[in-house]
């Protein structure tokens, strides 16, 4: 699968002036950004913005983001246009979804947990810019749409989910509050470390992972008493984005599995639900029969930091995340997890059988 074409590093946005020259913008953003940061956008884009709204409906949930797509095209026009996505995991994955253009009523619903592969489904150039180092959203071919009435997660995924253009300034994370910083970075970590005891893991996958793991473990920490340390922030993007580009090739395994039905029945960030379970799938998999270089890949990520999966679990619980004992058992978990194998995360985990 291809990616999107990347943009890195402090003042990135700036390259919005070069892009679709010939299309006016309509930007979906959150409204924590800064003054500072949109007025280099409205420079960037010099009267080219079509319309700007406000992001306020949290995790998107399949009616209010149905509602917000069938307003946006009663003004939006696929000749003319482009989507600038601007926020974290939400406002990234609900732009995923905006810059389709549907097709009768109910077209989420229809299109929903099924492969979007079609090259002429009417669409619109989708740029993304996050404002988190977390989601890794912005190089992903996926977004996650919540029934949260049935307590359920969907995917809205495909060939032609994947937006075409990514860019990544860590000036807009320098908005982003601590509780959010830490539940994004540790939604990376879960991202680089699931893609490491992955069945779909390659050689490229796994360095990318590695790097991010070990990137995340380090700055996290650092950047609790210094939110505007540009350095660490960039940092951190830096890890998010080869986490999300590991992932988008390999998927996530049984952590994401475990803490779909937690975020769904909290509405608690990804990033926690996530947290809650990493040092036990880790001692899952190391009393699993697996290939041994697996574990030589989670030494090289996170070996530096932790010893064990105690050791995470303490570590994670100085950060302030709520966290399943990794050495504890108990029916009622058991059958969770015998559930949660058999899904198609889980069965991506290299701590199962796959024969069994």
């Amino acid at each position: 699968m291809s990616r999107p074409s990347i943009y890195f590093g402090a003042d990135a946005l700036d390259e919005l002036r070069n892009l679709y020259p010939d299309r006016g913008f309509h930007i979906l953003r959150i409204p924590e950004i800064s003054n500072a940061e949109m007025k280099k956008i409205q420079s960037s884009l010099q009267g080219r913005i079509l319309s700007e709204t406000i992001y306020q409906r949290g995790m998107p949930d399949i009616q209010s983001i149905q509602e917000l797509q069938d307003d946006f095209w009663k003004y939006a026009h696929c000749e003319n246009s482009v989507l600038l996505g601007i926020g974290g995991g939400s406002v990234m994955d609900a732009t995923k979804v905006l810059r389709f253009k549907p097709n009768g009523i109910g077209w989420l619903s229809k299109n929903l947990d099924r492969p979007i592969e079609d090259r002429n489904t009417q669409k619109i150039p989708l740029l993304l810019a996050p404002t988190t180092a977390g989601t890794g959203s912005e190089v992903t071919p996926t977004a996650t749409i919540w029934d949260f009435a049935k307590q359920r997660k969907h995917s809205f995924f495909g060939s032609q989910v994947l937006a075409n253009v990514a860019i990544v300034d860590p000036h807009l994370c320098l908005s982003s509050p601590w509780v959010l910083s830490r539940d994004a970075a540790i939604d990376a970590l879960s991202h680089a470390l699931e893609a490491i005891w992955n069945r779909n893991s390659t050689e490229e996958t796994s360095n990318l992972a590695i790097y991010a793991a070990d990137k995340i473990c380090h700055y996290l920490p650092l950047l609790r008493n210094d939110l505007d340390n540009l350095e660490i922030r960039e940092r951190l993007s830096e890890a998010a984005l080869s986490a999300g580009l590991a992932m988008a090739q390999t998927q996530t395994a049984l952590a994401h599995a475990l803490s779909y039905a937690q975020t769904a029945a909290s509405k608690q960030s990804h990033g926690q639900s996530c947290a809650y379970w990493l040092p036990y799938v880790w001692q899952l998999l190391i009393k699993s029969n697996c290939d041994p270089a697996v574990l030589v890949s989670i030494k090289k990520a996170i070996g530096t930091y932790f010893r064990d999966p105690t050791e995470m679990q303490q570590w994670l619980l100085t950060l302030g995340f709520s966290v399943y004992p990794p050495l504890e058992r108990d029916k009622k978990l058991e059958e969770q997890v015998g559930i949660e194998r058999l899904s198609t995360r889980g069965r991506n985990f290299l701590g199962f059988d796959i024969n069994d």
